[in-house]
């Protein structure tokens, strides 16, 4: 696996700009391309900490919303109470565009100062970039040595339930691209439809090869334990 880096998405702390990045929509606000991305994974990154820190998981929508801020200060106020010196100084948390403006500072602080002092891991994503575990190439997103065995993975168990589903059977070449990402889309959508209570996860249902790499580990995982487990029953009946 490459080296890995504090940042996600490759990207620097420089923060978004309304109107330019996002979007306000009444008393919430949307990302637009890549903010919209960050906005998902923010969300998807809170919900790790949803035990250890006693509130209840968010929607993973990218609308940065008063449930988002309430999340993400219910994060920080636990990891303060545990270690004072861990109080982030270089983003604040006081309304829901500070945590649009912030977006990517506040998600490397999750993974970097909160998650070793809750003892809370986050290392189910994998880092885009250079140095990182995955890139991008045109229309795939592709990743080297084991990150590639995982992506080759994913799809292989995207194509156990092809059928059920009703989707073509993806190549199993480790290659990411639009495919990869929709097969993912019908199957969560085809497993909340079985049952609506699957609708929280703890990744962002991709819209993007980008999204189907980086929450690659965490896919797998609700696939062997939610997906396969439910819609392999359903087609057995």
């Amino acid at each position: 696996m490459w080296g890995r880096s504090l940042l996600p998405y490759g990207m620097t702390n420089t923060p978004f700009v309304n109107g330019k990045d996002y979007t306000a929509k009444q008393n919430y606000f949307v990302g637009n391309g890549t903010a919209a991305v960050t906005f998902r994974g923010l969300q998807a990154d809170l919900n790790l900490f949803a035990k250890a820190c006693g509130f209840e998981a968010v929607v993973i929508d990218g609308c940065i919303g008063e449930s988002t801020l309430a999340a993400a200060n219910a994060l920080i106020n636990t990891t303060v109470a545990k270690d004072v010196s861990k109080t982030p100084d270089f983003f604040r948390m006081e309304s829901v565009e500070e945590v649009a403006k912030n977006a990517v500072a506040i998600r490397t602080w999750f993974r970097t100062v909160a998650g070793p002092t809750l003892q809370v891991t986050t290392v189910r994503t994998y880092l885009r970039g250079e140095g990182n575990d995955w890139n991008v190439k045109g229309d795939i997103a592709y990743g080297a040595g084991t990150v590639h065995d995982e992506f080759k993975s994913l799809q292989a168990d995207l194509n156990e339930l092809a059928q059920p589903v009703g989707f073509a059977k993806l190549e199993v070449d480790g290659f990411l691209g639009p495919k990869t990402a929709a097969a993912v889309k019908k199957i969560y959508d085809a497993t909340v439809k079985k049952n609506a209570i699957f609708g929280i996860t703890m990744f962002p249902v991709p819209d993007t090869k980008e999204e189907a790499a980086e929450f690659c580990m965490m896919i797998r995982e609700w696939m062997r334990t939610v997906a396969v487990p439910n819609l392999k029953a359903e087609a057995a009946v």
